[in-house]
């Protein structure tokens, strides 16, 4: 028994043997199968490493044999810019010959060439379109494409200069008139493809806006400018500067130039090209510029009248369109907003209509707030308070007749409206009435005796309405103006300008009366017009955002 448990042993010791050599030859397998495996991954990345190789090879040898050919053809090259150069300075001397340079004193001669390179990357942060951001908005709008960009577009050195001995006198003979002082390539063909221009005027210290006006105005522009003494200087300077930097700008407009025959125009020595370095820097340019005005010439600056009838007259006489959109200079169309009205006024409602003007609401909105697309982005906006009509609260009575209710009521009624067609009519006319519209350019200008501040837009729209206009407000198209108004106190120079035009009124409407025959707000009756009784203003209903 006891040899039994012997051989069950031995037997064991074997079992465990044989199993053990099992596991110690599984152990190799598998790590002679890891090692093979490690090989294979060792020779990939070898082979790896040497198409790497190869291509790097491939690249250099490239880019050795473009080198080589580029100084192959560098010889030839400046060869070619010097002879262009030559060419250049000769076609800009006779040019110079040619336009007759006998304007105004110490002009910069130089030329202004748009930069072909592509300016600086801009960040996310830049394409919000709020008035803070403002400035970086215009040059992130201008980033220069092959679309966008007029090639070979140049400001010569005649362009945006004066000759004091020529022009022509306005109809007091107190202002000389400048037309197209420069036109931009496209002007003239936009003129025949689209049936409408937008009109503006401006001082100089509000020139900055013009670049936010054109961004989204696909149709031609016309622009006129107040240039008094060394502001003709500066607007000179200022308006390269924005055609060079901003091509969708020059490449549609027209700038004319007024000033009084009291102050003839200086020109200031302005290195013109250096400026165009800066075209991230549209305010801190001008307020650059505008600082080279000198004291003793704001004494009489600031109180001299701004004779923006004259100046709008100007801008829309040049307009070479059927219909005309008048608008002040801070006032911004919508994207789409040209294109729209043209399809509008190409229609048989448009067509058919001989007296009539058509309405665009203007709306003020939060400096902070992003640029509203459309009428729904837009009332949401009102909805949180950060939108409402134009000079609500300055002065309700400016804008109350185009009645905002009723075309925000749209919105409910045809959600999603894209087709721009009439909202409804203007029934409660009145005195103080000045919307922006469109208008054939037959209708009666701007009359020029009021200069300043004060019965200078709401008595072209009277004379309009008494000759028989009616006037049409359009859906669902709007424009705006960035911040908004509140009341603030006039200065005396001000109130005395409005105090003038008052008086100048009573001539006005006893003529405009001879004219036409008609009165129909009663203006006769009265000996002259008082500002309407404060209307009690409903409060707004809160929207959800």
């Amino acid at each position: 028994m006891k040899q039994g448990r012997e051989e069950g042993r031995e037997s064991e010791i074997r079992e465990m043997t044989k199993v053990g050599k099992q596991k110690k030859e599984d152990r190799k397998a598998t790590m002679t199968r890891e090692r093979k495996k490690e090989g294979r991954k060792e020779g990939r990345k070898k082979e790896r490493k040497k198409e790497r190789e190869k291509e790097r090879k491939i690249i250099c040898t490239s880019l050795s044999t473009m080198v080589q050919m580029l100084c192959r053809v560098w010889g030839v090259g400046m060869l070619s810019i010097l002879a262009l150069t030559t060419s250049n300075i000769i076609l800009t001397l006779r040019l110079m010959q040619g336009r007759g340079m006998g304007g105004c004193e110490g002009g910069n001669s130089a030329s202004a060439v748009i930069p072909q390179s592509v300016p600086r990357s801009w960040t996310s942060a830049l394409s919000s379109y709020n008035q803070s951001e403002y400035l970086a908005f215009l040059r992130a709008a201008s980033v220069n494409t092959s679309a966008s960009r007029v090639s070979g577009m140049v400001v010569a050195a005649g362009d945006f200069q004066v000759d004091k001995g020529r022009g022509r006198w306005d109809a007091r003979r107190t202002y000389k008139i400048h037309d197209s002082v420069f036109t931009g390539p496209r002007y003239q063909p936009l003129t025949e493809e689209l049936p409408i221009c937008l009109a503006t005027q401006t001082s100089v210290d509000r020139l900055f806006w013009l670049a936010q006006v054109a961004r989204y105005w696909a149709a031609s522009m016309s622009v006129a400018v107040f240039t008094p003494d060394v502001e003709y200087g500066i607007a000179r300077a200022y308006l390269t500067y924005l055609v060079v930097c901003f091509p969708f700008l020059g490449e549609k407009a027209t700038f004319h130039f007024v000033y009084p025959k009291g102050h003839l125009p200086k020109d200031l020595p302005i290195v013109i090209d250096q400026l165009q370095d800066r075209c991230d820097q549209p305010l801190a340019v001008l307020k650059e510029l505008l600082k080279k005005r000198d004291p003793k010439m704001l004494v009489w600056r600031e109180r001299m009248p701004y004779p923006q009838n004259v100046v709008r007259n100007v801008a829309r006489k040049n307009c070479q369109t059927e219909w005309v959109f008048l608008v002040d200079v801070d006032i911004i169309p919508i994207p789409a907003l040209s294109h729209d009205l043209s399809l509008f006024l190409l229609s048989k409602t448009a067509k058919n209509c001989k007296k009539c003007a058509f309405v665009v609401p203007t709306y003020e909105v939060d400096e902070r707030a992003s640029l509203p697309m459309n009428r729904s982005t837009l009332m949401n906006l009102a909805g949180r308070g950060r939108a409402r009509p134009f000079h609500q609260k300055v002065f309700l009575h400016n804008q109350h007749a185009t009645n905002f209710s009723r075309w925000e009521a749209r919105e409910k009624e045809h959600p999603g409206e894209r087709q721009v067609s009439i909202s409804h009519p203007v029934t409660n006319f009145e005195f103080f009435y000045e919307p922006f519209y469109v208008a054939r350019d037959d209708a009666p200008p701007h009359d020029e005796r009021f200069l300043g501040y004060g019965f200078t837009r709401n008595t072209q729209v009277y004379e309009m309405h008494v000759s028989g206009y009616t006037f049409h407000v359009l859906s669902p198209i709007f424009t705006l103006h960035w911040g908004m108004q509140v009341k603030r106190s006039r200065p005396a120079w001000r109130e005395k300008q409005n105090n003038v035009n008052r008086r100048l009124f009573e001539g006005f409407k006893k003529e405009v009366f001879a004219r036409y025959g008609k009165d129909p707000l009663n203006m006769m009756a009265t000996r002259k017009p008082q500002r309407p009784a404060k209307v009690p203003q409903p409060r707004p209903q809160a929207r959800k955002a």
